[in-house]
């Protein structure tokens, strides 16, 4: 994995400052990602010094870190796009890594988000979360849904399209849905 300077998570209109910071002797894990926020913008990474981890090992530690803080960012925002909508709130909202979709919703209620939305531009994330509420009423794609999405959200059809490509314009190389 390629050392990168600064994660940006763009739903939430933050950018934080990455610091490697490879230690002699550190216990196991071999990764641990510091979050020194609200103090600052930024991470320490804390890498064992020798042997040094493996790319996944890194990945492993900022994935740990992204479900963290989707957990924290996205259930406070769901809730209230649907209060604002006038949707019932999910039951449940679960948190994610998934390898081709950004969001879901379950017959049963619960709202699955993918920690990839704290990467894409804020009104692609609402459009998603808009989405997987309008569920509630229309458990389809029917007309009726569209016609939903679109009153809730009026550039539905243009967010629908941006999201085609959205992993690959927004998410880092590392954490992408083709990624192994």
């Amino acid at each position: 994995m390629n050392r990168f300077p600064s994660l940006t998570l763009r739903a939430v209109g933050e950018t934080l400052e990455v610091e490697w910071s490879p230690v002699e002797r550190l216990p196991p894990p071999a990764v641990r990602v510091l979050d020194h926020r609200p103090a600052a913008p930024r991470l320490t990474v804390q890498l064992r010094a020798a042997p040094e981890p493996s790319d996944e090992e890194v990945r492993e530690a900022f994935v740990a870190f992204l479900r963290r803080e989707a957990a924290r960012r996205i259930p406070p925002v769901l809730a209230a796009l649907a209060d604002e909508a006038g949707i019932p709130r999910p039951p449940h909202v679960r948190i994610g890594l998934t390898r081709s979709r950004w969001a879901s919703r379950s017959s049963s209620g619960t709202v699955a988000c993918s920690v990839h939305l704290l990467f894409v531009p804020e009104a692609l994330f609402r459009h998603v979360l808009l989405h997987e509420l309008v569920h509630v009423e229309h458990m389809d794609h029917s007309p009726a849904f569209h016609a939903r999405l679109r009153q809730l959200d009026p550039l539905s059809e243009s967010h629908s399209r941006a999201l085609r490509s959205a992993d690959r314009d927004y998410l880092p190389p590392w954490l992408r849905f083709s990624a192994p």
